[in-house]
């Protein structure tokens, strides 16, 4: 069993990406009473972030989405571990075999010219000038988003992690959560 504080104000239960990820903005928020509980080892928590591919593409139907990936692309790309990237910048293209894709990838296309994301529309023979193993003649073109590319989940949590506690933050690994006293609506232990 680990000694957690007695007053911690925010516990995160998972210390995955999205649990490294919330304890770093929390602590640049201000807070310095936060507490990370992963029942696995750290930095590869037991979930799905030490085995995911780390693609992030930015493009959806939903402003506010987009907008979101975008942030999670410039924080991943700031970030790097003992000298090594955490974000791969590849970019990404989507292709149409048929009419019904490509009109799909047209409306993608549209969302992100609203959303203020750059994307642009290629031809078949565009297409190729970016993967050569392309064969032209089988595609309508292609959707293309250079900012997009792959993070390493495992290096960018445990670079969020470090950065957190810095801010304050502390992380237990090894921690199982067996239970949630919940006392007039709200949570009172952990």
């Amino acid at each position: 069993m680990t000694n957690l504080p007695a007053t911690a104000s925010i516990v995160i239960i998972g210390a995955g990406i999205v649990g490294c990820a919330t304890a770093y903005h929390l602590t640049r928020l201000g807070w310095r009473d936060v507490v990370v509980l992963e029942q696995g080892p750290l930095p590869k928590a037991g979930g799905s972030t030490s085995h995911a591919p780390g693609l992030v593409f930015q493009t959806n139907p939903s402003r506010t989405m987009t907008r979101f990936a975008q942030e999670t692309v410039a924080l991943y790309d700031a970030l790097d571990l003992d000298g090594e990237p955490c974000w791969y910048g590849v970019g990404s293209i989507e292709v149409a075999a048929s009419p019904e894709r490509w009109h799909d990838l047209k409306r993608k296309h549209g969302w992100a010219q609203s959303w203020g994301l750059e994307a642009a529309l290629l031809s078949p023979e565009e297409v190729r000038e970016h993967v050569p193993l392309i064969d032209p003649a089988r595609i309508l073109g292609g959707y293309y988003v250079p900012s997009d590319g792959a993070a390493n989940a495992v290096r960018a949590s445990a670079a969020l992690t470090r950065a957190a506690e810095a801010g304050g933050a502390t992380f237990h690994a090894r921690t199982q959560v067996t239970g949630i006293e919940v006392d007039g609506g709200a949570v009172r232990g952990v």
